[in-house]
Protein backbone atom coordinates (compact mmCIF):
# COMPACT_ATOMS: atom_id res chain seq x y z
CA UNK A 1 0.00 0.00 0.00
CA UNK A 2 1.70 3.17 -1.19
CA UNK A 3 -1.27 5.52 -1.41
CA UNK A 4 -1.62 8.49 0.92
CA UNK A 5 -5.14 9.40 1.97
CA UNK A 6 -5.00 13.13 2.65
CA UNK A 7 -7.52 15.53 4.17
CA UNK A 8 -6.76 19.26 3.90
CA UNK A 9 -8.42 22.47 5.00
CA UNK A 10 -7.60 26.16 5.37
CA UNK A 11 -9.36 28.70 7.57
CA UNK A 12 -9.23 32.50 7.74
CA UNK A 13 -10.97 34.33 10.56
CA UNK A 14 -11.95 37.50 8.71
CA UNK A 15 -11.05 36.68 5.09
CA UNK A 16 -8.52 38.20 5.14
CA UNK A 17 -7.60 37.64 8.76
CA UNK A 18 -5.66 35.26 11.02
CA UNK A 19 -5.37 32.02 9.06
CA UNK A 20 -4.36 28.42 9.67
CA UNK A 21 -3.97 25.14 7.81
CA UNK A 22 -5.04 21.63 8.70
CA UNK A 23 -3.56 18.44 7.19
CA UNK A 24 -4.25 14.81 8.03
CA UNK A 25 -2.25 12.11 6.21
CA UNK A 26 -3.33 8.46 6.58
CA UNK A 27 -2.47 5.19 4.88
CA UNK A 28 -5.02 3.09 3.03
CA UNK A 29 -5.92 1.19 6.20
CA UNK A 30 -7.06 4.46 7.78
CA UNK A 31 -4.14 4.73 10.21
CA UNK A 32 -3.26 8.40 10.78
CA UNK A 33 0.43 8.94 10.07
CA UNK A 34 0.74 12.69 10.38
CA UNK A 35 -1.37 15.63 11.56
CA UNK A 36 -0.39 19.22 10.87
CA UNK A 37 -2.03 22.34 12.21
CA UNK A 38 -0.17 25.62 11.70
CA UNK A 39 -0.84 29.35 11.90
CA UNK A 40 0.20 30.99 8.59
CA UNK A 41 -0.38 34.68 9.31
CA UNK A 42 -3.12 36.92 7.93
CA UNK A 43 -4.53 35.93 4.54
CA UNK A 44 -7.71 34.78 2.77
CA UNK A 45 -9.55 31.46 2.90
CA UNK A 46 -8.56 30.64 -0.67
CA UNK A 47 -4.86 31.19 0.00
CA UNK A 48 -5.10 29.12 3.19
CA UNK A 49 -6.74 26.23 1.30
CA UNK A 50 -4.00 26.17 -1.33
CA UNK A 51 -1.27 26.53 1.31
CA UNK A 52 -2.66 23.52 3.18
CA UNK A 53 -2.70 21.44 -0.01
CA UNK A 54 0.87 22.41 -0.92
CA UNK A 55 2.07 21.44 2.56
CA UNK A 56 0.17 18.13 2.45
CA UNK A 57 1.50 17.08 -0.97
CA UNK A 58 5.07 18.00 -0.04
CA UNK A 59 4.79 15.98 3.20
CA UNK A 60 3.35 12.96 1.38
CA UNK A 61 6.18 12.98 -1.16
CA UNK A 62 8.73 13.27 1.63
CA UNK A 63 7.13 10.26 3.35
CA UNK A 64 7.69 8.20 0.21
CA UNK A 65 4.15 7.93 -1.15
CA UNK A 66 3.81 7.50 -4.92
CA UNK A 67 0.01 7.91 -5.00
CA UNK A 68 -2.26 10.41 -3.30
CA UNK A 69 -5.99 10.82 -2.81
CA UNK A 70 -6.79 14.27 -1.45
CA UNK A 71 -10.09 15.37 0.07
CA UNK A 72 -10.99 19.04 0.52
CA UNK A 73 -14.19 20.85 1.43
CA UNK A 74 -13.16 23.75 -0.84
CA UNK A 75 -15.31 23.22 -3.92
CA UNK A 76 -13.68 26.25 -5.55
CA UNK A 77 -10.15 24.83 -5.24
CA UNK A 78 -11.21 21.35 -6.36
CA UNK A 79 -12.94 22.73 -9.46
CA UNK A 80 -10.02 25.02 -10.27
CA UNK A 81 -7.64 22.06 -10.13
CA UNK A 82 -9.95 19.93 -12.28
CA UNK A 83 -10.18 22.70 -14.89
CA UNK A 84 -13.89 23.42 -14.34
CA UNK A 85 -13.06 26.90 -13.04
CA UNK A 86 -10.28 29.18 -14.26
CA UNK A 87 -7.89 30.79 -11.78
CA UNK A 88 -8.11 34.55 -12.28
CA UNK A 89 -6.81 35.82 -8.94
CA UNK A 90 -3.18 36.93 -9.38
CA UNK A 91 -2.38 35.91 -5.81
CA UNK A 92 -3.65 32.35 -6.34
CA UNK A 93 -1.96 31.63 -9.69
CA UNK A 94 1.51 30.90 -8.19
CA UNK A 95 -0.07 28.61 -5.55
CA UNK A 96 -2.10 26.83 -8.22
CA UNK A 97 1.05 26.32 -10.31
CA UNK A 98 2.91 24.90 -7.30
CA UNK A 99 0.07 22.45 -6.55
CA UNK A 100 0.02 21.27 -10.17
CA UNK A 101 3.77 20.68 -10.03
CA UNK A 102 3.51 18.65 -6.80
CA UNK A 103 0.60 16.58 -8.15
CA UNK A 104 2.63 15.72 -11.24
CA UNK A 105 5.31 14.11 -9.06
CA UNK A 106 2.96 11.31 -7.99
CA UNK A 107 2.25 8.33 -10.21
CA UNK A 108 -1.44 9.03 -9.63
CA UNK A 109 -3.04 11.85 -7.65
CA UNK A 110 -6.61 13.09 -7.25
CA UNK A 111 -8.19 16.06 -5.49
CA UNK A 112 -11.85 15.50 -4.58
CA UNK A 113 -14.42 17.84 -3.06
CA UNK A 114 -16.23 16.52 0.02
CA UNK A 115 -18.77 18.05 2.36
CA UNK A 116 -17.40 19.84 5.42
CA UNK A 117 -18.96 17.17 7.66
CA UNK A 118 -16.64 14.61 6.08
CA UNK A 119 -13.57 16.78 6.61
CA UNK A 120 -13.96 17.50 10.32
CA UNK A 121 -10.46 16.54 11.44
CA UNK A 122 -8.63 18.82 9.01
CA UNK A 123 -11.24 21.54 9.51
CA UNK A 124 -10.71 21.44 13.29
CA UNK A 125 -6.91 21.64 12.92
CA UNK A 126 -7.18 24.63 10.55
CA UNK A 127 -9.69 26.51 12.71
CA UNK A 128 -7.72 25.98 15.93
CA UNK A 129 -4.52 27.08 14.18
CA UNK A 130 -6.16 30.24 12.83
CA UNK A 131 -7.18 31.19 16.36
CA UNK A 132 -3.85 30.26 17.95
CA UNK A 133 -2.28 33.71 17.57
CA UNK A 134 -1.78 35.07 21.06
CA UNK A 135 -4.20 37.73 22.21
CA UNK A 136 -3.32 40.59 24.50
CA UNK A 137 -3.76 39.50 28.11
CA UNK A 138 -6.88 40.86 29.79
CA UNK A 139 -6.73 42.32 33.31
CA UNK A 140 -7.83 39.96 36.07
CA UNK A 141 -11.32 40.44 37.46
CA UNK A 142 -11.50 42.16 40.87
CA UNK A 143 -13.16 39.73 43.27
CA UNK A 144 -12.73 41.75 46.43
CA UNK A 145 -13.18 45.43 47.11
CA UNK A 146 -10.03 47.10 48.44
CA UNK A 147 -9.41 50.70 49.29
CA UNK A 148 -6.60 52.23 47.30
CA UNK A 149 -5.35 55.74 46.81
CA UNK A 150 -6.99 57.52 43.93
CA UNK A 151 -4.87 57.51 40.81
CA UNK A 152 -4.56 60.70 38.80
CA UNK A 153 -6.99 60.70 35.89
CA UNK A 154 -5.48 59.60 32.60
CA UNK A 155 -5.72 62.08 29.78
CA UNK A 156 -8.34 61.07 27.27
CA UNK A 157 -6.93 60.03 23.93
CA UNK A 158 -8.84 61.53 21.08
CA UNK A 159 -10.30 59.00 18.66
CA UNK A 160 -8.63 59.01 15.24
CA UNK A 161 -10.61 61.26 12.97
CA UNK A 162 -8.48 61.40 9.85
CA UNK A 163 -10.05 60.26 6.59
CA UNK A 164 -7.72 57.94 4.70
CA UNK A 165 -7.83 57.37 0.96
CA UNK A 166 -6.27 55.08 -1.61
CA UNK A 167 -6.34 55.00 -5.43
CA UNK A 168 -8.06 52.34 -7.54
CA UNK A 169 -7.14 51.89 -11.21
CA UNK A 170 -9.70 50.04 -13.32
CA UNK A 171 -9.00 48.44 -16.69
CA UNK A 172 -12.50 47.61 -17.96
CA UNK A 173 -15.76 49.43 -18.57
CA UNK A 174 -17.52 47.27 -15.97
CA UNK A 175 -15.26 45.83 -13.29
CA UNK A 176 -15.35 44.80 -9.62
CA UNK A 177 -12.05 45.28 -7.75
CA UNK A 178 -11.51 43.54 -4.39
CA UNK A 179 -10.34 46.33 -2.06
CA UNK A 180 -10.61 44.35 1.19
CA UNK A 181 -6.83 44.38 1.84
CA UNK A 182 -6.67 48.16 1.28
CA UNK A 183 -9.49 48.77 3.75
CA UNK A 184 -7.96 46.35 6.27
CA UNK A 185 -4.69 48.31 6.05
CA UNK A 186 -6.55 51.56 6.76
CA UNK A 187 -8.16 49.99 9.83
CA UNK A 188 -4.78 48.83 11.17
CA UNK A 189 -3.23 52.24 10.56
CA UNK A 190 -6.10 53.96 12.42
CA UNK A 191 -5.30 52.19 15.68
CA UNK A 192 -9.00 51.69 16.39
CA UNK A 193 -9.63 48.39 18.18
CA UNK A 194 -13.43 48.48 18.37
CA UNK A 195 -15.65 50.70 16.28
CA UNK A 196 -17.00 51.29 12.79
CA UNK A 197 -15.33 51.56 9.40
CA UNK A 198 -17.07 53.44 6.60
CA UNK A 199 -15.91 53.02 3.02
CA UNK A 200 -17.07 55.78 0.66
CA UNK A 201 -16.74 56.19 -3.11
CA UNK A 202 -16.75 59.87 -4.23
CA UNK A 203 -17.90 59.15 -7.79
CA UNK A 204 -21.26 59.12 -9.57
CA UNK A 205 -20.50 56.27 -11.96
CA UNK A 206 -18.83 53.92 -9.49
CA UNK A 207 -19.98 52.24 -6.29
CA UNK A 208 -18.95 49.98 -3.41
CA UNK A 209 -20.52 46.75 -2.18
CA UNK A 210 -19.88 43.67 -0.03
CA UNK A 211 -20.27 40.21 -1.52
CA UNK A 212 -18.58 36.84 -2.01
CA UNK A 213 -14.88 36.93 -2.91
CA UNK A 214 -14.27 33.16 -3.12
CA UNK A 215 -15.91 32.24 -6.44
CA UNK A 216 -15.22 34.84 -9.18
CA UNK A 217 -18.38 33.75 -10.98
CA UNK A 218 -20.45 35.58 -8.35
CA UNK A 219 -18.99 38.93 -9.45
CA UNK A 220 -19.45 38.05 -13.11
CA UNK A 221 -23.09 37.14 -12.46
CA UNK A 222 -23.73 40.48 -10.72
CA UNK A 223 -22.15 42.44 -13.60
CA UNK A 224 -24.03 40.50 -16.29
CA UNK A 225 -27.34 40.92 -14.44
CA UNK A 226 -26.80 44.68 -14.10
CA UNK A 227 -25.95 44.84 -17.82
CA UNK A 228 -29.19 43.03 -18.63
CA UNK A 229 -31.28 45.25 -16.35
CA UNK A 230 -29.58 48.51 -17.35
CA UNK A 231 -28.04 48.17 -20.84
CA UNK A 232 -25.41 50.62 -22.00
CA UNK A 233 -27.58 51.84 -24.87
CA UNK A 234 -31.11 53.00 -24.21
CA UNK A 235 -33.54 55.90 -24.38
CA UNK A 236 -31.42 58.02 -22.03
CA UNK A 237 -31.44 61.82 -22.05
CA UNK A 238 -28.04 62.39 -20.38
CA UNK A 239 -25.72 63.71 -23.11
CA UNK A 240 -22.46 62.13 -21.88
CA UNK A 241 -23.48 58.63 -22.91
CA UNK A 242 -22.96 57.01 -19.52
CA UNK A 243 -26.45 57.15 -18.02
CA UNK A 244 -26.35 53.40 -17.42
CA UNK A 245 -23.27 53.87 -15.23
CA UNK A 246 -25.05 56.48 -13.08
CA UNK A 247 -28.05 54.17 -12.65
CA UNK A 248 -25.94 51.10 -11.78
CA UNK A 249 -23.92 53.10 -9.26
CA UNK A 250 -27.09 54.30 -7.54
CA UNK A 251 -28.43 50.76 -7.45
CA UNK A 252 -25.26 49.43 -5.77
CA UNK A 253 -24.67 52.37 -3.41
CA UNK A 254 -21.78 54.68 -2.62
CA UNK A 255 -20.82 53.55 0.88
CA UNK A 256 -20.69 50.54 3.19
CA UNK A 257 -20.08 50.35 6.94
CA UNK A 258 -18.30 47.40 8.57
CA UNK A 259 -17.86 46.57 12.25
CA UNK A 260 -14.33 46.63 13.66
CA UNK A 261 -13.32 44.37 16.55
CA UNK A 262 -9.83 43.62 17.89
CA UNK A 263 -8.49 45.99 15.25
CA UNK A 264 -9.88 43.91 12.37
CA UNK A 265 -12.79 44.11 9.96
CA UNK A 266 -15.71 41.90 10.99
CA UNK A 267 -16.53 40.22 7.68
CA UNK A 268 -18.16 36.87 7.02
CA UNK A 269 -16.03 33.94 5.89
CA UNK A 270 -16.82 34.49 2.21
CA UNK A 271 -17.26 38.27 2.21
CA UNK A 272 -15.08 40.84 0.51
CA UNK A 273 -15.37 44.58 -0.16
CA UNK A 274 -15.59 45.50 -3.83
CA UNK A 275 -15.08 48.76 -5.70
CA UNK A 276 -17.62 48.68 -8.55
CA UNK A 277 -16.59 50.37 -11.79
CA UNK A 278 -19.31 51.12 -14.36
CA UNK A 279 -17.61 53.71 -16.58
CA UNK A 280 -13.99 52.59 -16.91
CA UNK A 281 -11.17 52.37 -17.45
CA UNK A 282 -10.58 55.11 -14.90
CA UNK A 283 -8.27 56.25 -12.10
CA UNK A 284 -10.52 56.36 -9.05
CA UNK A 285 -10.29 57.07 -5.34
CA UNK A 286 -11.79 55.45 -2.23
CA UNK A 287 -12.16 57.11 1.20
CA UNK A 288 -12.05 55.23 4.50
CA UNK A 289 -12.96 56.59 7.94
CA UNK A 290 -12.62 54.51 11.12
CA UNK A 291 -14.21 55.73 14.37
Amino acid sequence: MNRAIIAVDGASKGNPGPAGIGVVISDESGRVLREIGEYIGETTNNVAEYTALIRALAEALEMGFSQASVQTDSELMAKQLSGQYKVRNDGIIPLYTKVKDLLSRFNTATVTHVLREKNKQADSLASRSAMSVKQTAQPALITEEVEAPAAPPKPKRAAPEAVKSFPVHTSSHNQFVDITPNVADAVRESGVKSGLCTVFVPHTTAAVTINENADPDVVRDIISTLERLVPHSGAYRHSEGNSDAHIKASMMGFSVTILVESGRLVLGMWQGIYFCEFDGPRNRKVYVKVI
